[in-house]
């Protein structure tokens, strides 16, 4: 029973957000900024479909507005909620692998919120990346990378793919690290498929995810290499302390 009335309870956010969009969009367009409230407003709807609680950060609600050159905001990887947990909190755009437009809803979620899409495999998809996310990053926005590439389980924060930190470092934008970390082991993405994970989540009784803020990190003057490692250490701690909030 919870199950489906999660499953309709998905739809029927889905539906009436896409509804709204669509209907504001084409009476007045639509701005950077009412997209954003638009895809915080979806998240956050979603989350409690799926009954999230989300331990937040007490340094997020006095987190000063992007800057110009943008904000890079990379996060560890470990369930297809973080999607919804940095969407819901930050807003912006996120850079995902290629996959995700054909995943039921996420492909949905990802549209409006302006999704960037990377093949790892693909050199050219990778070149194409950096300078969308470069773009966006000089347009004022945030975007979110998962610089792991793919989730993984339990706390260890793997080694990061560099090409988002060339984007930041070529607009002079800052670096925001996030840690995620989840109480129950079900909420972990890890060699299965997407609908065995989706099963999981609808069925789960209530999930706990903790978020945690590192210090912001300016990658003006910085070169990539020194600006990951930084990044991942700074991600790794904040992954630490988000587990001892749980």
């Amino acid at each position: 029973m919870r199950a489906g009335l999660r499953a309709l309870g998905l739809a029927s956010v889905t539906g009436a957000e896409c509804g709204a969009l669509w209907l504001e969009t084409r009476l007045r367009g639509m701005s950077d900024e009412r997209q954003d409230a638009y895809v915080r407003a979806w998240s956050g709807r979603l989350l409690a479909v799926f009954g999230v609680r989300v331990v937040d950060d007490p340094a997020l609600a006095a987190l000063p507005a992007v800057p110009a050159a943008g904000r890079l905001i990379v996060s560890n990887h470990r369930s297809m909620l973080d999607i919804l947990v940095i969407l819901s909190r930050f807003g912006g755009n996120i850079l995902s692998r290629d996959d995700l437009q054909r995943w039921p809803l996420f492909e949905r979620l990802a549209a409006i919120a302006g999704t960037l899409y990377v093949d790892r495999g693909s050199s050219a998809s990778g070149a194409a990346s950096i300078r969308r996310v470069g773009d966006r990053l000089s347009r004022a926005r945030a975007v979110t990378v998962f610089a792991e590439g793919t989730t993984y389980p339990g706390d260890e924060v793997r080694p990061f793919h560099g090409g988002a930190f060339l984007a930041v470092a070529r607009t002079g934008g800052e670096v925001l690290p996030v840690g995620l970390a989840y109480h129950e082991p079900e909420a972990i993405y890890w060699q299965e498929s997407l609908g065995a994970h989706g099963r999981r989540l609808i069925e789960q009784p209530s999930i706990t995810v903790a978020l945690r803020l590192g210090a912001r990190i300016p990658a003006a003057g910085q070169t990539t290499k020194r600006l990951t490692a930084e990044t991942h250490a700074a991600v790794q701690a904040a992954v630490t302390r988000a587990r001892g909030q749980l």
